[in-house]
């Protein structure tokens, strides 16, 4: 049976071969072009791993309580915090274009203590973004759904993190093509490893990292093009007392690793502060600027943006406990 295809969209398309498919997709994918459709699965794909944690029973690993401040802990890529962020990275000038886009970005981390099945700590991360990005050279732009991002880390217990005050950990990047426009998203699946680092052995300073890397591997449209990329977080945090906190933790340097693909290496500074709402629980804000200081084969890319973190829920506690 044919299955019929919307001229330009990538939610969940596949190509011309799709008439040789035993099964019927046609009314799944009718489904989740729409709005509301879309907005369901990601919302589902957020809450899973949060509803599956939940379910366990484990008692909580006291060696792995945290006695440093928070506003050292929420910039760290492997701390014990459970976070819910709301971030808007918003770009007043872009090279190559007129437009300025922005970003609503939703992220949800989930630090799962050491239970029955998985003796390690596991950090999931799955993010999901409605960008506004820019329609050719002009002013003009589009606003889509971007593809959904999926993080997994597990913490590595050696060496003794109350000795050596060095952290780290390695896991998968999946990235799903839940893209809602041929504006955003890759229209690919992408998989690939991840690893994180973090080292707080000098007072009030956190110098970690995040490395991950993800090479499509299966396409939704026959013209998408292949992609291979590797990005490294740089994160940097001082404390200056009552929880404020300075950082340099926003940007991502982007190596795409195919021939003559685009490089770029932001750097970024900013400031935030932790409000403590009752015990094991608070709101991180935050503020930074980001500037591009190189790129290659980047005709159209972010010249400056600025982040504004106006809302960071935070449990002390983990999920299992």
């Amino acid at each position: 049976m044919e299955i019929p295809v919307e001229t330009g969209s990538r939610g969940l398309r596949f190509a011309s071969r799709a008439n040789q498919n035993p099964f019927n997709f046609g009314q799944a994918r009718t489904q989740f072009r729409t709005a509301s459709g879309r907005l369901l699965v990601l919302a589902a794909l957020l809450i899973a791993p949060a509803s599956i944690s939940y379910a366990q029973q484990a008692a909580p690993n006291a060696s792995q309580a945290d006695d440093e401040p928070l506003a050292e802990q929420v910039t760290d890529p492997l701390s014990h915090l459970t976070q819910i962020q709301i971030k808007d990275p918003y770009t007043p000038a872009e090279y190559g274009t007129n437009a300025q886009p922005d970003t609503i970005q939703l992220r949800a981390i989930f630090a799962i203590h050491p239970f029955s099945f998985i003796l390690v700590e596991q950090f999931i991360r799955p993010t999901i973004k409605i960008v506004t990005v820019p329609d050719g050279k002009g002013a003009s732009t589009a606003t889509a759904f971007d593809d959904m991002q999926l993080l997994d880390l597990f913490a590595i217990p050696w060496p003794n993190y109350k000795e050596s005050h060095f952290r780290w950990g390695i896991g998968s990047y999946l990235v799903f093509p839940t893209a809602s426009s041929h504006h955003a998203g890759n229209g690919s699946w992408q998989a690939g490893p991840a690893g994180a680092f973090s080292y707080r052995g000098i007072p009030g300073l956190n110098i970690a990292g995040l490395l991950q890397q993800a090479t499509s591997f299966a396409y939704t449209s026959s013209k998408a093009t292949p992609a291979s990329s590797l990005t490294f977080q740089p994160i940097l945090s001082y404390q200056l007392g009552h929880e404020w906190y300075l950082k340099s933790s926003d940007a991502t340097w982007t190596f795409n690793l195919r021939h003559k693909t685009s490089t770029t290496i932001p750097l970024s500074a900013g400031f935030g502060k932790v409000w403590a709402l009752s015990k094991g629980y608070a709101i991180d804000t935050s503020a930074s600027g980001e500037w591009t200081a190189y790129r290659q084969f980047a005709n159209q890319t972010e010249q400056f943006t600025i982040n504004f973190q106006g809302w960071s829920a935070i449990s002390e506690t983990g999920i299992l406990k």
